[in-house]
């Protein structure tokens, strides 16, 4: 009988200690997504590194619903503008255009509402040390994951991995800063057959097109 008793004992300790751990993950995933939605209009420079030791710096400029741009700076040849209908990758060097549905966007967490989020992305696990947390996302439509970083003190994103079959592609934050005001054309993609490459902007010539909030 009184090994029952302790059977019994352990068995609801286990079971209380696993739904506390379950509540506190559940928590902690409510957290990141009330993060993603403060995310509205933004400009964040950053540092693009891969397992290929190829290295590149840029600015992501969100605007949301829908629009982003993530402009890299010369050298690199890409540029990729994205809207509701597609996001279009434009090869300076190729002179070439690529696009896909803005679902296909292993990105597109930090354009989406909460609807969009439990479609496409799956939480596949939480990490916290310190002040930091990692979210491990699953994209469901392109079968790749991606770890997401952020402070949870200062409310910034810091770190994104994207996992490929051989490599792994990380881009650092810097400070994200709040945009009262964007020009409308650094979210345009004409077809640059008619009307030729898109412009590739430096730091200073992109930033003439931005109004950060005072």
């Amino acid at each position: 009988m009184l090994k029952l008793v302790l059977f019994q004992l352990i068995f609801l300790y286990f079971g209380i200690a696993t739904a506390c751990a379950g509540n506190k993950e559940q928590s902690t995933i409510n957290q990141f997504k009330s993060y993603l939605q403060t995310i509205k209009s933004i400009a964040v420079d950053f540092d693009q590194t891969d397992s290929n030791g190829t290295s590149s710096k840029g600015k992501l400029l969100i605007s949301k619903p829908y629009k982003f741009r993530c402009n890299y700076y010369p050298p690199f040849p890409i540029l990729i503008i994205g809207n509701k209908n597609y996001v279009s990758v434009y090869d300076y060097d190729m002179e070439t255009v690529s696009r896909i549905k803005p679902k296909d966007n292993i990105f597109n967490f930090l354009l989406t509402d909460d609807t969009d989020f439990e479609q496409h992305f799956q939480v596949s696990s939480v990490t916290e040390q310190g002040r930091l947390l990692t979210v491990k996302l699953y994209h469901i439509i392109s079968d790749r994951y991606s770890n997401i970083t952020f402070n949870k003190d200062t409310q910034q994103l810091q770190k994104i991995e994207v996992f490929e079959d051989d490599n792994i592609i990380t881009l650092k934050f810097d400070q994200m800063y709040k945009v009262s005001n964007f020009a409308e054309e650094l979210f345009e993609f004409k077809n640059p057959d008619i009307f030729g490459p898109p412009d590739r902007m430096t730091k200073d010539e992109l930033e003439k097109h931005i109004v950060l909030q005072q």
